[in-house]
């Protein structure tokens, strides 16, 4: 064990070190504030229309609700397996007529709330012969066919359900080739309904149509810039570049949608690092909003380019 946390300490200290002919390539932001409202190790977020901020809040067993500045609001979901109650959640997402969906890992299941933490209904994400017990760690609803796209982890498939809890279709399964992922994870949509997934142990983040078919990988493992190590967290900005967290190198980089690496999050050419960099979202006023899991906060940025 010792030799390998040494030679990953060395990984990270040479990390995006420019030399001359290798220089870090920058997109600036500039600080805003931070958001800290009593979460223990949160994992994703998601925004509502009128700017509230919903965080996953999962050792907690509830999701908090802070305004666009940051401003506690309120909280709901407690422990357990009954109505409005979680087990282990991680991942959240909130459909266009505002509804919220969380995956309530633990539990095997989504529930849906509205924007004021009333629950709605919950549905069961099944398993399918030769299955483990499903472990949905993310989900992501579409304005395409009402779909909801969750993330079976433990299956290494994303299985497709109408937002009302109808099972319609499934895709992946283990595996490194095309199409096929070692543990999904967090994921977002495009505008033309596109699916890009974090596929974690592979390293990449893969694009799929809204039915499925692959597309295009992005981002491969390595240690400097345009390489990943543990990217756990995507979002789109609104320059369409797809942004993906690194929490263990802890960085936030960008790239195409097909692809091509644009460039590393950093304030005033210099590489912005965070802790634990996991769920990730930019708003519609370039807000770049991190959450960094074990700092127990989200990191709130403007974005300059």
């Amino acid at each position: 064990m010792r030799p390998f946390i040494l030679h990953l300490l060395l990984l990270l200290a040479v990390l995006f070190i420019p030399s001359g002919s290798y220089a870090l390539e920058c997109i600036n932001t500039k600080f805003l504030f931070d958001i800290k409202p009593g979460a223990n190790q949160p994992s994703d977020l998601a925004m509502d229309s009128k700017g509230n901020i919903y965080l996953v809040d999962g050792v907690n067993s509830r999701i908090i609700v802070v305004d666009k500045n940051g401003r506690w609001k309120f909280a709901f979901g407690s422990e357990g397996s009954g109505k409005g109650q979680f087990k282990l959640p991680v991942g959240i997402d909130i459909s266009e007529s505002n509804k919220i969906f969380v995956a309530d890992t633990g539990n095997h299941r989504i529930q849906a709330f509205d924007t004021e933490g009333k629950f709605l209904y919950m549905f069961t994400v099944k398993s399918g012969a030769g299955e483990v017990a499903s472990d949905p760690v993310d989900v992501a609803a579409s304005s395409l066919e009402n779909f909801l796209y969750i993330s079976d982890n433990e299956n290494h498939r994303i299985k497709v359900y109408k937002q009302n809890g109808v099972y319609d279709f499934q895709f992946g399964g283990f595996g490194e080739d095309y199409g096929t992922f070692r543990f999904p994870g967090i994921m977002t949509l495009n505008e033309y309904n596109e699916v890009f997934i974090v596929d974690v142990l592979n390293t990449r983040v893969q694009k799929f149509d809204p039915f499925g078919e692959y597309i295009v990988d992005i981002g491969s493992w390595g240690v400097v810039q345009g390489s990943l190590f543990r990217p756990k967290g995507v979002a789109l900005d609104n320059r369409n570049r797809v942004l993906i967290s690194d929490s263990y190198m802890g960085v936030v980089q960008a790239f195409e949608e097909l692809g091509k690496f644009r460039g590393v999050i950093c304030n005033k050419n210099k590489l912005r690092r965070f802790n634990t960099p996991v769920g990730i979202l930019v708003d519609k006023n370039d807000r770049l909003l991190v959450v960094e899991m074990r700092a127990n906060k989200i990191t709130v940025l403007k974005m300059l380019e």
